[in-house]
């Protein structure tokens, strides 16, 4: 290396700034709070963050690596899917600690995640969903706008918990941007069953959702998975067009 490069990276190890990660931590959740983030988004960011300053109490921010977040992720089991969702969360915050000048590279950028999740998606039979929607029918009719959505329009649950009345018409579900998992809106076709299970009507967005849901699928006998409504909706829905698209 020559005397210039030499200097130049001394001058840049010299402007980093010494602080524990815990700290970094904090101040970065209060940026969160400037930020126009869905309170979901907000929340689950927060349970990340404060997993990783309680994971690395003590350490400074540049010193975490690569390597210790693969540690801390196989240490916690987890599969590829929540990796995916922690690695989303606090990836920007390592990106702001680069800014800020506490890190000088970002750790997440160099893991190696575990391999895909190989369990098969749960996927409910079409006798299971007779019998949820029957036990909800005479048990929890509140709820029924809330299954008929996920399992006939394949609407994901955090979606349809944005939904209201007003967003469903004859042309079909409309999704604006803001109610979006993906920020972009979208219109869902309604089918002929879906029609007719709502004209029964119902709450939208559902309330006591958890509760009534525990409740309908325990009458009816059925396991829940997750996203159970979304993987019924689009494995059958493939199986009888026979395309994807």
């Amino acid at each position: 290396m020559r005397l210039k490069d030499l200097a130049s990276s001394l001058v840049q190890y010299q402007k980093l700034v010494q602080i524990r990660l815990s700290e970094a931590v904090k101040i970065y959740i209060c940026e969160l709070s400037k930020r126009s983030l869905r309170p979901s988004s907000n929340k689950q960011s927060r349970i990340n963050l404060n997993q990783l300053s309680e994971e690395f109490d003590g350490r400074d921010c540049h010193s975490i690596t690569s390597s210790d977040l693969e540690h801390w992720f196989r240490e916690r089991n987890w599969k590829r899917s929540t990796v995916d969702g922690v690695i989303a969360k606090i990836g920007p915050f390592f990106n702001w600690c680069i800014r800020e000048k506490y890190s000088r590279e970002n750790p997440v950028k160099g893991i190696i995640r575990p391999k895909e999740d190989e369990s098969e998606p749960c996927i409910l039979t079409p006798d299971e969903v007779f019998r949820i929607l029957t036990v909800a029918q005479r048990h929890s009719p509140k709820l029924i706008p809330y299954l008929v959505l996920g399992l006939f329009g394949g609407v994901r649950p955090e979606e349809i918990n944005r939904l209201q009345w007003q967003d469903i018409s004859i042309h079909g579900i409309t999704i604006s941007g803001h109610k979006a998992k993906t920020r972009k809106r979208r219109l869902v076709s309604i089918s002929a069953n879906m029609t007719e299970w709502l004209k029964l009507g119902g709450e939208l967005p559902p309330r006591n959702k958890r509760k009534q849901l525990d409740r309908v699928r325990k009458m009816a006998d059925v396991t829940w998975g997750h996203d159970i409504m979304r993987h019924t909706f689009a494995s059958y829905h493939l199986a009888y067009h026979g395309s994807p698209d």
